[in-house]
Parts: C-alpha cells; structure tokens; sequence
C-alpha cells in the first residue's frame, strides 16, 4: 500500500463527469500470418496477463481516505481479473484511418472506473489492410508521458521470436482493502510529516522568485505569462464528448530543420502546430486577437534519474506559438527565443518546485480547488491559463512486437481539461513523429482539420530553412 504522490492525486481531483482524465496509448498492428490462439482477442488477453508483473501498478487501484483528510491510496486490487480490463470492438466500414479514429474518439469519451485499477485496454477490429489495433486508456494519475514510455518497453519485446507467452510469472499475492480506522491513522501520520517541509519550501520558493526578478532586466526575450491568452473556439466549459485526429510525419524532416535553423526539435514541433492551426483559423474566418499560448510538458527529473514506470514528475512550460509572425523561419526562431527564456525562468524557480507544493499542501484543499474550477463553469468566462497542450515524447526508435506482431504505428495523448479543450502529442517510432490530437467534440466536431495541415507547415518550414520537401 502506498500513498498516492500529490500530482498523482491532482490528476483525480481535476476529474469531473465532462473532464476525463486519462491518456491514451495506441498501437497499431501487423498481425502474422498464424497467431498461437484460434481468435485475437485471446492472443492479445495472454500476452498482456504474462506481462503484469512487469508493471506493479497496473494491478493496485484508488482507495480513498474518509474525509479527503490525505491523498488516496494505492492498494493490491483484491479484485483483480484482467477481463475487466480488456474490451473489443469493430471499427466502421470501410475500416480506414478515419474510421479508426472515430472508433478511438468513442473510447475516449468515456470514463474509467475507480473500483479496479486505472486502466484498461481495448481491441479494435476491422482495419481494411487486415491489421489490428490496440487502445490502453490510462489514468494520467498512473502515469506520464516518460513513465508511459518505460511502461511501454517492458510490455513490448524488441524481437518477432521473443515468446514468453508461457513463462512463468511471480504469483500474484493480492491484499485486502485497507479498514477506515487504518486510513485516517495513517493519514494523520503523513499529514505530520507534510507540514514540516513547508518551511523549506517556503524559503526555496521565496529564493527561486527573487532569482527570477534579479534577471528580468536581462531577459533579451518576453515571455508568455499564463491567463493571458486570446479566446478561441476550443477553450470553453468541456462537453464528455472528444473527437481524435492522428497523422504521421517523417521524424528525419523534423530533424532537418532542427539542423538547419539551429533550434531544438521540439522548437520545430511547436511550429509545425503553428502553422497547422493558422490553416485551421483561416478556414474559420476566425482571427486571433493575440498569439496562442501552448502548454508544454516538461519532465522533472528525479534524483536518482531511474527508470520509472508509474508515476508523474512533470512541469509545465508557457511559451508563445508567435502566431503573429507569417514568416515561418522568423516565426521558427521566435518560438526558440521564447521557450529557451521560458525553460531558464522555470530553471530558476527550480524545476521541482511545484511539485514540492503539491506534495506540501494540504490534501484536503489542493482537492477542493482543483475540483471547484472543474465544476464551477469559469471557462466560459476567464481566459485559460493556455490555450492548448503540446507534448513531444521520445519513443523508441527500433521495432516493437507483441507475441512476434509488429507494431506499425504508435500513437499517444494526453487529456484535454476545463478550458483548454485541445491537446496535440507527437510520439516518435521507428523513423516516424507521429501526431495524435484530442478535442472537446462540440469545440472541434473534425480535428482532422487540424492533423491534415501539419503536413502542409512542414513543407513551409523546410522551404523556408532552404530544404526541398
């Protein structure tokens, strides 16, 4: 039994009946010529049963203690049946791109249940090149994007003959829920420790501040200060519904660009979406009174920088999409300027800094703020703090099989929350960036608009960085 992390538990506390919490992680398959099992669905029950163990909380679930008086629980499910986590379905004639990304947009919309752990897993049928594919939903309180990542390569084998659907497995020794007398004892108990770190953290965050006043007279760059944001469609009150687009790019001509214009690549992804959503504004007629402000993820390394398959440890960078600039190689470099000034500015406040605060403060609030702003409709009123999240996670670049099938694509994203109703994540396998993007349904009915331009601010970076497409 252990306590859930105070970024892990906000991840719950944000989650409402319209705000859906949870991440996916998709892969498409190539499925052989004979499978070890007369129907798929067996094949794919097996092989993720033999891979349990690997990843321990994929089998501990919430318990919430009496009163909100701490951060919930994570405890071995007494339940635990990987039937209850493993679903089929059949993607829409004619079982194109378009038709999986409905059937995956259908799943998205619904929430996971808090009585077994924060997961599960759906097979999807019906792709007309024969292939398969499989969509995990997993609660962002379980994991982010880099311990998605890990989670990935210990479930997946780097080799078509590596069998293990057999192997024995540690046995799996369940534990009964834990009495409401043993939650508020323990509860009390951490609560204590808690409170001693305040005075610390007051003085870092009082430190970290002052460092940041000290330069901003030598900033060369603005940055981006959240709330301070243009309105646009898809920031509003969150309908259940969500739409998903997803498209895939050659990561070399990310990488060319990166080159050329000497930034980062994930400068390039920020301007790639740029020019992605000026072509969705224009076919709106609709005009930005100030450019978007894009959330980005950052992950906060630990001190033991160990591997990690479950948890969060992420901040957020604010930094501006420059939509105001039309040049895309002047836009390119602005974007550069200010994300490299934003990253400093978090580096001096301290990178861990607010995730201290969470762990810091007390449970009990930290719940009711976070779900009160989900609930209480603001959205519709105040600017967001940012107008969408932009992710860029590094995947693997050899292939992946599961039970000797290839994966052929893979594609992740993370949710879209109360007035941010857009959330574009680019994973890189195998030589490709691929895109996947989710969108509160009534903001944006087609986000393919969206993920069809991409392709389109790519080739005008490159020629703008002197490459032919």
């Amino acid at each position: 039994m252990e306590r859930f992390s105070g970024q892990d538990a906000s991840f719950l506390y944000m989650e409402t009946p319209s705000v859906h919490m949870h991440t996916l992680k998709i892969a498409v398959i190539d499925l052989p010529a004979k499978i070890p099992y007369a129907d798929v669905f067996d094949l794919v029950r097996v092989s993720m049963e033999s891979k349990l163990h690997l990843v321990p909380r994929l089998r501990l679930r919430p318990v919430e203690v009496p009163g909100g008086l701490h951060h919930p629980m994570w405890v071995k499910d007494p339940n635990f049946n990987i039937g209850r986590h493993l679903y089929r379905a059949k993607i829409a004639e004619p079982g194109g791109h378009r038709e999986m990304d409905q059937a995956i947009a259908e799943i998205a919309s619904t929430q996971l249940p808090r009585d077994r752990p924060l997961w599960e897993t759906w097979l999807l049928e019906g792709l007309a090149d024969g292939g398969v594919v499989l969509v995990t939903k997993i609660h962002h309180s379980l994991a982010d994007g880099v311990a998605s990542a890990t989670m990935l390569g210990e479930v997946m084998n780097v080799e078509r003959n590596h069998d293990d659907l057999d192997a024995r497995n540690p046995t799996w020794v369940p534990e009964p829920l834990p009495s409401r007398r043993t939650l508020i004892k323990d509860a009390f108990r951490d609560q204590r420790e808690q409170l001693g770190a305040i005075g610390p953290l007051m003085r870092r965050t009082v430190k970290g501040s002052v460092n940041v006043l000290k330069n901003m007279k030598h900033r060369a760059t603005a940055v981006p200060y959240p709330f301070v944001t243009p309105r646009t469609v898809f920031n509003r009150t969150l309908s259940p519904r969500r739409s998903f687009a997803s498209t895939s790019l050659p990561l070399a001509e990310f990488k060319a660009v990166k080159r050329a214009a000497n930034v980062t690549l994930n400068d390039v992804v920020l301007a790639t979406v740029a020019g992605a959503l000026d072509q969705f504004f224009d076919a709106r007629a609709e005009h930005l009174s100030r450019p978007l402000i894009a959330s980005v993820p950052m992950a906060v390394p630990s001190s033991d920088d160990a591997p990690r398959t479950a948890g969060n440890r992420v901040a957020n960078l604010f930094t501006s999409l420059c939509n105001d600039i039309s040049d895309p190689l002047e836009r390119l470099q602005k974007i550069h300027a200010v994300t490299s000034q934003s990253k400093e500015i978090q580096q001096q406040l301290g990178m861990d800094t607010l995730l201290d605060w969470s762990e810091a403060a007390p449970a009990g609030l930290y719940r009711w703020i976070l779900g009160a702003f989900s609930q209480s409709g603001l959205s519709d009123i105040m600017p967001p703090a940012a107008n969408l999240i932009i992710s860029n996670v590094r995947g693997p670049d050899h292939p992946l099989y599961v039970a000797g099938a290839r994966l052929r694509a893979i594609y992740s994203v993370g949710p879209a929350i109360e007035g941010i109703g857009l959330n574009i994540t680019g994973w890189s396998y195998c030589g490709d960036l691929s895109f996947a993007l989710i969108a509160d349904a009534d903001a944006i009915p087609d986000p393919h608009l969206i993920t069809d331009a991409l392709r389109g601010a790519l080739d005008e970076l490159q020629q703008a960085t002197g490459i032919t497409p």
